[in-house]
């Protein structure tokens, strides 16, 4: 008797300690760890790319880009891309771009997902800007995406490609 009655104590113990985990309280709790969850799927679905494979998938890259990083605004159909080219490459992508239209001197704003040299450079002109050729950016073009400009940051072998679907 002492033995069933040590049983149901201990059993109706466990019960009690099993279902506590169960009350309002964790509630909240597993609620925050949903929406923390949540938020951190947004943030990675707005975050920077950087899988070669994918852009190629969206966009024509006709030289072998030594590091590529890039986003895509789904909503307002625009990619932008942040490419460097070895200097061969790169006088290629020029030239090439040259033949179709002249460039133009433009300035752009650096974004907090630029490579690290870009962020430098930008923070050294003082208004976090970049300089840069804007040339045509044609042979980059694939549907959806054939429009924008590409644009050569001064001084570097960066280029900042900006597309948009018509």
């Amino acid at each position: 008797m002492k033995i069933f009655r040590a049983v149901v104590i201990l059993a109706l113990f466990a019960s009690v300690i099993a279902f506590s985990g169960c009350g309002p309280g964790n509630k909240n709790a597993n609620m925050s760890a949903i929406a923390t969850a949540s938020n951190s799927t947004l943030e990675n679905a707005n975050s920077a790319k950087t899988n070669v494979e994918e852009l190629g998938l969206l966009i024509n890259i006709p030289y072998d880009a030594e590091d590529i990083v890039w986003k895509e605004v789904v909503d307002q159909k625009r990619l932008i891309a942040v490419l460097r080219f070895s200097t061969e490459d790169a006088n290629k992508v020029v030239a090439d771009a040259i033949r179709r239209e002249a460039p133009q001197n433009v300035t752009l704003s650096s974004e907090t997902w630029f490579p690290a040299e870009l962020i430098a450079q930008s923070e050294m002109s003082g208004d976090d800007s970049l300089n840069g050729l804007a040339f045509s950016a044609d042979i980059f073009y694939q549907e959806p995406f054939t429009s924008g400009p590409i644009v050569r940051i001064e001084g570097t072998d960066y280029f900042v490609l900006y597309l948009s679907a018509k």
